[in-house]
């Protein structure tokens, strides 16, 4: 449960900065989740937009006549359906919502206890001059922040 060691050097390619040194594969696995979750809920409002477009447009192809039963019964059901698809929708956002949140929140969790972790050993494993020019509550606050 240790990270791996932080480079001080800067590379030359931006794309090595870029790397998980506190998380494990299931931390890299619940981060992809939760990626492809919020990709998936962003979609979520221009299906909306679609849908409403496609139930605007059928307020205009349709004519509720209060006389025609008929028409009333087959306007009904198309807006039924309508109404079905919004449900859909939203409970879809809602619940790729929570799976983002989740994913991410657990990950971030695990890593910053994984870096409370190892922080904590190093302050442990520090000389005995090293407290003797630290503060007191030096490793209070710092694993705090």
């Amino acid at each position: 449960m240790s990270c791996q060691g932080m480079r001080n050097d800067w590379p030359e390619n931006p794309w090595q900065c870029i790397h998980f040194g506190c998380a494990n594969w299931l931390d890299i696995i619940s981060m992809i989740i939760g990626l492809i979750a919020a990709v998936a809920n962003g979609t979520g409002l221009p299906l909306i937009i679609v849908v409403f477009g496609e139930m605007a447009n059928s307020f205009s192809s349709t004519f509720v006549n209060p006389w025609n039963s008929l028409l009333n019964e087959v306007t009904k059901s198309i807006y039924y359906r309508f109404a079905y698809y919004y449900v859909g929708i939203g409970f879809a956002i809602v619940t790729l919502s929570t799976i983002r949140v989740w994913t991410f929140f657990t990950s971030a969790a695990r890593q910053t206890a994984r870096i409370h972790e190892k922080f904590f050993f190093t302050v442990l494993h520090q000389e005995m001059a090293w407290f003797d020019t630290s503060q007191i509550g030096t490793l209070n606050t710092r694993l705090t922040e």
